[in-house]
């Protein structure tokens, strides 16, 4: 790979306001935005960092919805190599995670269901962005009919010889769904109203689809201190604005907005039923986090997991 191109967005990729404020710009060669790079790809065999010599890294922040998104962002062809060779290469494979780690599906998977109130097995859902297939696994564990998409050609052949239904991006319309989950995609999209749109024709009248995001609460801290050796989780981490993949970052006004453009209505699971279906309490963290967590979603809005329903005609 000898050139990467970008391409520049100069309105909202949410709500097509151009009323933008710029937030951060930097080479993607500088020292900060470097080093970042070289921590997150640095071992893929086909990454060099004069790759991106010349070329930007801008966040704009909306004015109208709050979103903060990459003015410069992979061109699709470039897209293609980043996801396909870079990314892949220092993804870890599906046998490196302890159990703890699974127990967080089965935990969501089943808050899901009580709120859907249907068998699992009278249940079609769709894993979109499946990655190696960790949530689309343990929905057909219970008994769901099961479907993934993933651009990854890798992920999708190992999501095939474990007994996961593959499907195309363009077959999408031809299947109607009761749950379609989107864990850590919506941040990656350069055009994320059309993707919310063509999953919203394939939702049941009464499907639910989830959305979960990076976190971007204490995300004005974080910016104003742009500290790019902050490890993923810490309280200065940058990775909901990772350079080249995380080219939104959403709000709850933002989120709201984008689910709004396609006359979706947001939804919550209520607090006794994610306190009935906890079932993880492996530690002290692990407690607290339950406690608080259904309390943060529901009545505070601070965790960026969302469920949205057709909105009432």
């Amino acid at each position: 790979m000898q050139e990467v191109r970008f391409e520049r967005r100069t309105y909202c990729p949410v709500c097509s306001s151009k009323k933008l404020t710029s937030v951060y710009s930097s080479e993607f060669t500088e020292n900060g935005v470097r080093k970042y790079l070289l921590m997150a790809y640095g071992q893929a065999k086909s990454f060099d960092i004069q790759h991106l010599k010349n070329a930007k890294y801008s966040l704009l922040k909306c004015e109208d919805c709050d979103l903060i998104f990459q003015e410069y962002i992979p061109s699709p062809k470039f897209m293609s190599q980043l996801y396909g060779n870079w990314t892949s290469d220092t993804i870890k494979s599906p046998q490196q995670y302890r159990l703890s780690y699974y127990s967080i599906y089965s935990q969501d998977i089943l808050q899901i269901l009580a709120y859907l109130r249907k068998l699992p097995a009278n249940l079609k859902v769709l894993d979109f962005g499946m990655g190696w297939g960790r949530w689309a696994l343990m929905a057909k564990a219970f008994g769901c009919e099961v479907y993934g998409v993933d651009l990854s050609d890798r992920c999708v052949e190992y999501a095939k010889a474990n007994g996961i239904n593959t499907i195309r991006w363009h077959d999408i319309p031809n299947y109607k769904f009761d749950f379609i989950n989107t864990d850590q995609v919506f941040e990656h999209l350069a055009e994320p109203v059309s993707i919310l749109t063509q999953l919203e024709r394939s939702l049941q009248t009464d499907g639910v689809i989830k959305i979960c995001v990076p976190n971007s609460f204490g995300m004005r801290y974080r910016l104003g201190h742009m500290d790019w050796s902050a490890p993923k989780g810490s309280v200065k981490s940058l990775n909901p604005v990772a350079p080249l993949e995380h080219i939104n970052c959403f709000y709850r006004k933002s989120m709201l907005r984008l689910a709004q453009q396609v006359e979706l209505s947001e939804v919550k699971i209520p607090i006794a039923v994610q306190y009935q279906y906890t079932a993880v309490w492996n530690s002290p963290k692990r407690a607290l986090r339950n406690i608080v967590m259904p309390i943060y979603r529901n009545l505070l809005g601070l965790q960026n997991y969302y469920l949205f329903k057709k909105s009432a005609v």
